[in-house]
Parts: C-alpha cells; structure tokens; sequence
C-alpha cells in the first residue's frame, strides 16, 4: 500500500511477467474483469500467457500504434505533445493551450510528481476470438517497450512491401535487462513487442498476396485510412472515461490524492504568433515562434544547443551523467489495478468499439 498527497491508501499497479486480457465489464470496485474464457483457450497448459496472436487492422504504423507524450493530472490529460508542439490545460475555461515539446518534465532526473511520459496504445484484433466489432487496446508507458514496437512494425512492414493489415503476428512479452537512469544500477524489466512466426520470404509472399488480393476486390487502403485518421483523437481529447482509465493506470498517485497542487511550468514556453511586416510593406504571413527557455541546468545562461531528449543546455554545459537505458525502466510493466485475486498481470482491454 502507499499514502497519496491526499492522505489516502492505495495499491499501487504492479509490474509483472505475464498478458491479462479484459472484458468491458467492471467488478464492484470499478476494475475491469478478466475475460476468463479466452485467457484459459490462450494460457499455455500449466503456464502463463506471454503471448497472444493478433492481426493488425491498417497498413499505417501511427494508426495501428499511435505515441505521444502525456502528463496526466488528477483524471485528465493535462498535457500532450508530438515531440514538437504540446496542448496543455491552462485552467482558464478548460482550454489547452500550445506550448514547446518536449519539456523539463521528459527528463529522467525529473521527480515531480506530473512527469510527462512517453504513451503508446496499440489496436489489435485477437486470432480465433468469432467476435467482431471491436479491438482489444494494449497501452504502454515503457521507452523500450514503445520502441520494441515501433522497430518490429516497420520491419514487417518493410519486407511485406507495405502491408501490416492482416498479416499473422504475435504480441510477445520477454524479459530484458536494462539500465536505470537514475541510479544507474540494472534491472529485469518485460518489453513487448510484435513477431511474425516465420521466414522472410513467407513474410514478403504474404505480403504480396495481400496486395494482390486487394486490386482484385478494389479494396482502398488509403481510404479506410483517411478516414480512421480523422477520428484518431489526441489523448487531451480522449472521452473522459478513457482519459480516467489511463490516470489510473500510469499515474494512479494522482487520481487517488484528489486536485493535485500547482505546479509550475518550469520555463516551458507559449507558442507565439509573429505577424511583423515582411519588406515590401505587406502584412506577412503568420509564422510560429517560440520563446527562448533558459539552461535546464544554469537557468542564468543563455540557451546555445540541446541534447537528445530536447533539453535546453547552454554553451559549457556539463548535465549529471545520466547512464544509458531505459528512461522509464521503473515502469515497463505499469498495468491497471490488480484483479480480485490480488495477482496483477499485464492487461489488454477491450473498451468500446472502434467504429
């Protein structure tokens, strides 16, 4: 158990060795049920389910495993970036507004409380299950376990010649060992990743048979995309229960403690709008500027590069050494709370529809 800064006890989610797969329904104390059905047709005689086959319902990586970065406060998204430009919660009539990404709040040193983690939901559809007309979400605070995927997509994706829609594969948890950044002690943490059970030409013969099989039918991928893209929503604008449900997951300190406390911005700046006038008199075009951040590390110097996770550093600067590995090795296997039995496990929901 741990105390919130409301005062409260709670159980923290565990980090664990094995998949839970979920129904919508929820037990007495609003935790999502096991679906015990489908676990006892995938869970291996005697063992535990580390892997799960799945198919994946579009050919674009972002739409099968959309990532951003988020910080979440109390239930909602207080804050989400593509790396370059956030939307933030200013508290003034519940508006976001634009901000320079990433931030102090990315960095592994950082401690407060509304860190900003690196999320990755992916959308899978679960092979044998004779139900359609939803997926089963898997979502992922880890920077190894983001990257795993990224990595194994747009490798399949490479050697299919463009077609991940379909193709047999199977989401995989394996246990690696990394580095802390913090303290730079290792540690055994669990990655997922996705696997196709095969050799590459069987892979790329697939792939083709995909491609061909959609001329034969005139089946538009681009469209189906463009259209499941317009309705891919950032995490601020996620319905609220969604949004609640990853709080409760990722940052369940947060929700359990009430209205968290102000914090300060910590020199992230307003995206700025600069209409100054160009040379021929003429009003110019509106351009995006951003305010200078000070040195992350000697806010009195002025900022003259950054490092690799965006940080603002100034000429001389010498940051803490900070070891190579996983700046959110603590949290590879954060899940929802523990089922009734007390043993938590690695969970893929199935929420509401996708269509």
């Amino acid at each position: 158990m741990k105390t919130s800064q409301g005062g409260k006890q709670f159980a923290q989610p565990r980090k664990l060795d094995h998949f839970l797969i979920t129904t919508m329904q929820r037990d007495a104390a609003g935790r999502l049920m096991p679906d015990a059905a489908l676990m006892a047709r995938l869970k291996p005689e005697g063992g535990k389910i580390t892997e799960i086959p799945v198919r994946l319902l579009y050919d674009d990586i972002d739409l099968n495993f959309p990532t951003r970065f988020a910080s979440y406060r109390g239930t909602r998204c207080w804050c989400s970036g593509d790396g370059e430009v956030a939307h933030r919660l200013t508290g003034e009539n519940g508006k976001y507004q634009e901000v320079t990404c990433p931030c102090e709040r990315v960095d592994p040193l950082y401690a407060a409380p509304d860190k900003c983690k690196i999320l990755g939901t992916l959308q899978v559809l679960i092979e044998g299950v004779d139900r359609i007309g939803g997926v089963w979400k898997y979502r992922t605070t880890s920077w190894n376990t983001v990257n795993a995927i990224l990595s194994s997509l747009a490798l399949v994706k490479t050697v299919t010649g463009g077609p991940l829609a379909g193709i047999p594969l199977h989401l995989v948890l394996s246990p690696k060992t990394v580095t802390v950044p913090t303290t730079g002690q290792s540690m055994l943490v669990y990655v997922v990743s996705l696997e196709f059970r095969g050799t590459e030409s069987q892979l790329a013969e697939l792939g083709y048979d995909i491609a061909r099989k959609r001329m034969e039918h005139r089946i538009k991928m681009e469209q189906i995309e463009a259209e499941a893209r317009a309705r891919l929503l950032p995490p601020q604008q996620e319905p609220l229960q969604e949004q609640e449900e990853t709080a409760q997951e990722f940052y369940p300190e947060w929700v359990e403690g009430g209205p968290p406390p102000s914090v300060p911005d910590l020199g992230a700046s307003p995206v700025q709008e600069d209409t100054k006038s160009k040379g021929n008199g003429k009003k110019g075009k509106k351009a995006k500027t951003r305010e200078q951040r000070p040195c992350h590390y000697h806010p009195d110097r002025p900022v003259t590069w950054q490092d690799e996770a965006g940080m603002p550093r100034c000429e001389g600067c010498e940051p803490p050494s900070i070891p190579e590995g996983d700046s959110d090795a603590a949290t590879d296997l954060a899940t929802a709370p523990p089922p009734p039995s007390g043993e938590g496990q690695e969970a893929l929901s199935q929420p509401k529809t996708l269509f």
